[in-house]
């Protein structure tokens, strides 16, 4: 029976892509922005951080000779400390006091305090479902459909944190080194409808050496080896994500009379708009035949994480465009800065 069922999830594999050959089943990245800069807080800004911590699963299931049934669970933490303009505490302004004039230290008046730190990080959590099938169209044709629901929040706190989406991905094999990738990715996030055409491209070379593979605007990155089992290269990402914020400080936010009374329900009450968008070199390790890779990765990072209220929507988005976006962002903006990233996953080769 064992026999049976791993000689059916090897046959799997080989329907379900023509873009690539081979298919990550278990992946892991951890991203550490140590140090990031706040926009328009003050001449001499506060420093803050960013940690991102990401693990993905697929499994394959053969349903028929061109087509196989695909799940999985993608799962991703954020920490990052959400300093917030006074005005969403309900103060005109905050007094920044400093005894070392090298180092300005974030504090404000006490009854601002009494609120909790708002330095202290926010844990922003999302799960994701993977659902939908690949199928083979023909000799040169394939696509991959699936349904993405998401639940962007800690399990516990489940109110107004379900998000739905979709993904259609089709490659087109130009020949064994080449193929076109098109299709569109769609979500209800939390300011509205985000909207992603997708236009990529497939090569790797004759002699192996050499691999690019994008999928703009959201991800792409290219890679030379130069020994059997090292390679060098870059990449991109540019991702969108919201989150119902939930996880900081609750009850000390309740406890103030100023900003809410003891009773005020804060879940749901805002959410974080996150622009995840990053270029990187990276050293790539291959172990176990490929098998195995690891990453390790120096990041120039733009992020942004802003939070909104839960009544300030945006009807229509796409990476970085927002037609007629007149949100008010609750926090102060970050500046570009530098990181590191580490990837760990097992590959199956097709």
């Amino acid at each position: 029976m064992k026999k049976i069922f791993f000689s059916a999830f090897l046959i799997s594999l080989t329907f379900i892509s023509l873009a690539q050959d081979y298919l990550d089943l278990v992946k892991f990245t951890h991203t550490h922005i140590p140090s990031v800069k706040l926009k328009d807080y003050n001449s001499s800004s506060p420093n803050t951080s960013v940690t991102q911590t990401k693990i993905s699963t697929s499994l394959p299931v053969k349903l028929n000779e061109s087509s196989v049934f695909l799940t999985g669970i993608d799962y991703e933490l954020h920490r990052v400390q959400l300093l917030f303009k006074p005005s969403f505490y309900g103060f005109n302004s905050v007094s920044v006091l400093s005894e070392d004039s090298t180092q300005e230290t974030w504090v404000g008046a006490e009854d601002y305090q009494q609120r909790g730190d708002p330095s202290s990080p926010s844990d922003l959590h999302m799960t994701t479902l993977k659902l939908g099938f690949n199928k083979k169209h023909n000799n040169k044709l394939s696509g991959t459909y699936l349904a993405l629901p998401k639940i962007a929040s800690p399990f516990v706190y489940l109110k107004n944190s379900f998000q739905i989406g979709a993904i259609a991905l089709w490659k087109y094999k130009f020949n064994d080194q080449t193929k076109l990738i098109f299709g569109n990715y769609i979500n209800k996030e939390f300011f509205g409808i985000l909207n992603v055409p997708i236009l990529g491209v497939y090569h790797k070379s004759k002699n192996e050496k050499a691999e690019v593979d994008i999928k703009f605007p959201i991800t792409g990155f290219g890679d030379y080896k130069i020994h059997k089992n090292i390679r060098i290269g870059a990449d991109f990402l540019l991702i969108v994500r919201t989150f119902n914020l939930v996880s900081f400080e609750v009850s000390s936010l309740a406890g103030s009379s100023l900003f809410v009374d003891e009773d005020y329900d804060y879940e749901g009450e805002a959410y974080v708009h996150t622009s995840s968008n990053e270029i990187a070199a990276y050293f790539q390790l291959d172990l176990f035949k490929e098998s195995l890779i690891i990453k390790l990765k120096g990041v120039y990072s733009m992020y942004d994480y802003s939070v909104f209220a839960d009544h300030d929507k945006t009807p229509f988005g796409m990476l970085g465009w927002y037609p007629g976006d007149q949100r008010t962002p609750l926090n102060y903006s970050m500046s570009n800065a530098l990181g590191f990233k580490i990837s760990a996953l097992y590959r199956f080769h097709l």
